[in-house]
């Protein structure tokens, strides 16, 4: 009895160093250059709860679980074999006990490996989740930079106007007799101006998804929203559009490629409504189809997977 008390004590001993795991990104993350730190730190929150929902439980959770199963399936192996030793010399009862010990104490260290491993793959998921949001909202994270702005182009001057041929003298008899002479320090005509060059918006970041989003139709915005990724993707039957600092961009797929799209292509919905009362119908619609999974009545769009 002595030594099934001393190991289960160190069993527990183990158990509770090890069992300490992050719960958070493993991976560096800077924000773009420029952005306000508060904003930074929304999105990082915002980016945290995104990679969560998509390992679907936590790293903690699962490490504990195979630890406990290591360790009770290793006590039963033990008692069971400690038992049939013990039975063999007499001493059924105490072999067991030994027997249990010694279970516990390998069945835990089988656990414990066993939740290293899951964790890492846990741990891999969450990061690969994580990064894909904080790079959406285009900051930096390892291996991919955001694109640089396109420098704006600069205004075209026109050459100047060529110099007109010198006036023929006028002799006095040329001279009619009511021209008045032309004052001194005239001033030169203006020369024309010159239009502002359009507007350059920098391409937005590209869309990576494992697998083609799902479209909802929202009936308040009348057209299609993409669910389930970090991404402001509409769809409206015809082309999809892509919110991306603070502009619109169209494109034929729903991974572009993108260009800019001006007011004279916007649909009515993007028109009438602010990206903040978008987002908000697209929670709405969202949550109804998680809600009620098969009996969803809505109508959906799921786009070929394109690479």
């Amino acid at each position: 009895m002595r030594y099934t008390k001393a190991a289960a004590l160190l069993a527990l001993l183990l158990m509770s160093a090890c069992a300490t795991l992050p719960a958070g990104p493993s991976v560096n993350v800077m924000p773009a250059q420029g952005k306000p730190f508060e904003t930074f730190m929304n999105e990082d929150a915002a980016c945290r709860q995104w990679a969560e929902r998509q390992t679907g439980t936590s790293t903690q959770e699962t490490y504990d679980k195979d630890l406990a199963t290591g360790a009770i399936a290793g006590t039963a192996v033990g008692a069971g074999l400690g038992a049939a030793i013990g039975s063999a010399s007499g001493h059924a009862g105490a072999g067991a006990a030994v027997g249990a010990a010694t279970g516990l104490l390998f069945g835990s260290a089988i656990g414990s490996n066993s939740g290293e491993v899951s964790s890492r793959e846990l741990q891999r998921r969450y990061d690969n989740a994580y990064m894909q949001c904080m790079y959406s909202y285009g900051n930096q994270v390892p291996g991919y930079h955001p694109p640089a702005a396109r420098p704006k182009p600069a205004a075209a001057i026109p050459p100047p106007p060529p110099a007109a041929p010198p006036a023929p003298v006028a002799q006095a008899y040329d001279v009619p007799p009511d021209a008045v002479a032309p004052p001194e320090n005239t001033p030169p005509p203006a020369p024309p101006e010159v239009a502002p060059p359009v507007t350059q918006y920098a391409a937005p970041p590209p869309v990576y998804v494992e697998q083609a989003p799902q479209f909802l139709y929202s009936p308040q915005l009348g057209m299609y929203v993409a669910v389930g990724v970090p991404y402001d993707l509409v769809y409206t039957g015809s082309e999809y559009f892509y919110w991306y600092g603070g502009h619109w961009y169209r494109g034929p797929y729903y991974n572009g490629p993108w260009t800019y799209a001006t007011r004279a292509y916007y649909p009515p919905a993007l028109l009438q409504f602010r990206i903040g009362y978008i987002r908000h119908y697209r929670n709405y619609e969202y949550g109804q189809w998680r809600r009620h999974g098969q009996r969803y009545n809505g109508r959906f769009h799921r786009p070929e997977f394109r690479r």
